[in-house]
């Protein structure tokens, strides 16, 4: 075992310690809608936001199916934390890959921890001027912004007021910006995922050196290896795969344990109803399946990186395994959810807020029905 090995092997291990924090304050957390700073700190010494951060900065730069413990680990424990924890180290991996020398100087090499997190999607606005760009716009689902001290936006490229376009299509860039020159708004009151702090916020206009964006149409590693060559949704699709696997065995693991207790006239409990047997041995063969997708998915896809040839198939792949995985979780999680009839609708129950961080986890564009579609499409387009 190398020594990244056994560094990665001592995260999950430090991940694992601090499993009883993140259960204890998984309510409250609920309440605050964001994550507390005592878990906050324990993430960040256990080193969780370097997960995926270029090894020559300092990070883990982890293979494929180690981030995919991590989160899936993190997201067992509690669903916000695991969310939370793979926007953020998302962002933290963008920064550190793609990201000119001056940007890698102030987020890297300033003395604090690295902290990125924001909303990709281009709806806001950029334009050129003499070294670098004019950035503004407002965003929506700000996941892990609460702590972060730079704020990911994704920017249509404008000239002269005139969009950008390139072979037919506008240019999208990422553009990192100061903590400082954003506004929180505050605004995170929904269904599930209520911890995550996934705040809408507005970026005020300002310009920003070139070196904190990148060109997310054409993106150009600048350090490290395979992990950031896999393609534009290589690493968000596997870190919402990881979400996915943890919230559905521990949603798994709930229902049986509800089973367990709950007593069935004339005696008896639920566990031992051949109907719930049945149904519970269905949903661990479907979740099996669809996480042995991701991982056999995003082995291949590393290994194409390494050998600098990614097939088109393994890009549709990506996406699709990671819908599979939100989808089979949601319908698990609904399942078991009705099973549970009156346990689960009581506030405070883990087998209730694993039912709902699945429903707002599905519910993202990125791993959502649009995904099915589009991959549907190009499947029905492909001659065999």
């Amino acid at each position: 075992m190398n020594s990244e090995e056994r560094g990665i092997q001592r995260l999950l291990g430090d991940v694992r310690a601090m499993g009883g924090l993140i259960e204890r304050c998984a309510d409250a957390d609920e309440d605050a809608t964001q994550i507390s700073d005592e878990v906050m700190q324990a993430l960040t010494n256990a080193g969780v936001f370097k997960l995926m951060a270029p090894a020559e900065l300092g990070g883990f730069e982890a293979h494929p199916l180690e981030v995919f413990e991590v989160i899936k680990t993190l997201s067992y424990l509690d669903g916000s934390t695991g969310w939370y924890c793979q926007a953020a180290t998302t962002g933290v991996a963008v920064a550190g890959a793609f990201l000119g020398e001056q940007a890698i100087k102030d987020i890297f090499r300033s003395g604090r921890a690295p902290t990125c997190a924001g909303q990709a999607a281009p709806t806001g606005k950029a334009e050129r001027v003499d070294g670098g760009y004019r950035i503004s716009g407002s965003f929506s689902f700000g996941s892990g912004t609460p702590n972060a001290s730079w704020i990911v936006g994704g920017y249509l490229l404008h000239e002269s007021g005139r969009l950008v376009l390139r072979d037919g299509n506008p240019v999208m860039l990422i553009a990192l910006a100061p903590r400082e020159q954003v506004e929180m708004l505050g605004n995170w009151n929904v269904l599930g995922l209520r911890g995550t702090g996934s705040y809408d916020f507005k970026v005020r206009e300002q310009v920003v050196h070139q070196d904190f964006v990148f060109d997310a149409g054409n993106p150009q590693a600048q350090r490290g290896g395979a992990l950031y060559r896999m393609g534009f949704f290589g690493i968000p699709t596997l870190c919402h795969a990881s979400f996915g696997a943890g919230c559905a065995h521990r949603i798994l693991d709930e229902w049986a344990r509800y089973a367990r207790q709950k007593k069935r006239p004339p005696k008896g409990t639920v566990s031992e109803m051949e109907s719930f047997q049945k149904d519970l041995a269905i949903a661990h063969a479907q979740v099996r399946a669809a996480e042995a997708y991701v991982r056999s998915t995003f082995e291949q896809l590393y290994r194409c990186a390494q050998s600098g040839s990614i097939p088109a198939q393994l890009n549709l792949d990506s996406r699709l395994c990671a819908s599979n995985m939100l989808a089979v979780g949601t319908r698990v999680a609904q399942t078991a959810f009705t099973s549970s009839a009156t346990t689960g609708l009581r506030n405070g129950s883990a087998l209730q807020r694993c039912f709902r961080d699945m429903q707002a986890g599905n519910a993202h564009f990125l791993t959502g029905e649009q995904s099915f579609i589009d991959s549907g499409r190009a499947l029905a387009a492909r001659d065999q």
